[in-house]
């Protein structure tokens, strides 16, 4: 009973650990493009992607694996640092300082200043809080994770954790998507692509595999869970603005869930063994990069059904669409790095014409290049 409850303990760690700046946001994105489709698209490839983590590698699979992307799996603790850093500042002037201006009255140009004050403060105090966690043990984190899981549906209970609609007793407005379902359907490989493929980088993935005295308990409880969190999620999602319902619940939720990704992140940075690092120089200078573009002069709005702040947000989230997934496919198949800088360069105007244009036909073609390559007789597997 007790190594049954450890395992789910190492599962509830996992949600909080998985459920970042992209399970937070994303599904506002896709709801307001394509509506529920769009929801469902994003929702199915990543519970199955994180879920499947425990089945398809057991404990010394998975230090074979670690040890063997090494470098990658290391980078992406480090960009997933700068990823909710920059997240943290956007959010901090975006959705709490312009918001407040507007509520107030006040002319957004007065509060250019506390805007940028926001934007850098809140992700530094961010990160100064969780090098202080950092240093705990398994146990703290295992605790920590189970407790901030099961807390986080208490949110529901602050100002703004229920909709207008629930509590006046009227139905809900009709989600009308922007777009037809068929760029959708170009974009699903890549969506299913990242979310399927990327988890196998992720450090905390492989700490629980590798602690948990169960890995299968432990992300079956992981999937049920973090379905459970994108759906409470999604809840706060606005029809009539297209955009996020924020208060003092997502407030308080985003900061908690920013919080501990960044801190079990940044622990695996601290704690790795030697071939699973990066230098810390350039670990320090990817989030200093992320915190310096989350300052108001860096933001910019190319509209199309995308909000202020959004295309960069999406850019962002081409490391996990289009980065991760080609050096998972290549690395562990040793492919040549020239052929893998090469996919890559190529890949990033398919994948932002896809995300900023809404040219998706061309999302793929990185995927099935490094698919391709992946095959080659010449590739060797790990």
């Amino acid at each position: 009973m007790r190594k049954a409850i450890e395992s789910v303990q190492w599962g509830l760690f996992c949600a909080s650990s998985w459920t970042w700046c992209i399970g937070m946001y994303l599904p506002f994105i896709m709801l307001r493009l394509w509506g529920w489709p769009g929801f469902w698209a994003f929702f199915v490839p990543n519970v199955l992607g994180c879920a499947m983590f425990g089945f398809v590698l057991d404990r010394e699979r998975s230090r074979a694996l670690a040890a063997r992307l090494g470098w990658a799996c290391a980078l992406f603790s480090a960009v997933t640092v700068a990823y909710q850093c920059w997240f943290a500042g956007w959010v901090a002037q975006t959705f709490a300082v312009d918001q407040g201006a507007v509520l107030s009255a006040q002319p957004l140009t007065a509060t250019a200043a506390i805007r940028t004050i926001a934007s850098t403060g809140v992700p530094v105090a961010l990160l100064v809080a969780g090098l202080a966690l950092a240093v705990r043990g398994d146990a703290f984190w295992r605790t920590a994770g189970t407790v901030l899981t099961v807390a986080s549906p208490l949110v529901l209970v602050l100002p703004g954790g229920l909709p207008p609609a629930a509590t006046e007793g009227t139905g809900p407005h009709a989600i009308t998507p922007i777009l037809d379902l068929l760029p959708l359907a170009f974009a699903l490989p890549t969506v299913a692509a990242g979310f399927l493929l990327s988890p196998y980088l992720d450090l905390t993935f492989h700490r629980a595999a590798q602690q948990a005295p169960s890995p299968r308990i432990a992300f079956a409880t992981f999937g049920v869970t973090f379905a459970a969190m994108l759906l409470a999620v999604a809840h706060f999602y606005d029809p009539g603005t297209g955009a996020p319902r924020v208060g003092i619940a997502l407030l308080v939720l985003w900061g908690a869930q920013l919080l501990f990704t960044i801190a079990v992140h940044l622990r695996e940075l601290l704690t790795a063994p030697a071939g699973i690092r990066i230098p810390a120089a350039a670990a320090g200078a990817l989030i200093a990069a992320a915190v310096l573009l989350g300052t108001p002069a860096f933001l910019f709005d190319i509209g199309r059904g995308l909000l202020p702040g959004e295309p960069l947000y999406l850019a962002f989230l081409g490391a996990y669409g289009l980065l991760f997934p080609v050096l998972f496919l290549l690395e562990r198949r040793a492919a040549p790095r020239a052929v893998t800088v090469a996919i890559l360069l190529a890949g990033i105007p398919c994948y932002l014409l896809g995300a900023w244009d809404f040219m998706t036909m061309l999302m793929p073609v990185p995927i099935a290049l490094a698919l391709w390559t992946a095959r080659a007789p010449n590739a060797r597997p790990a």
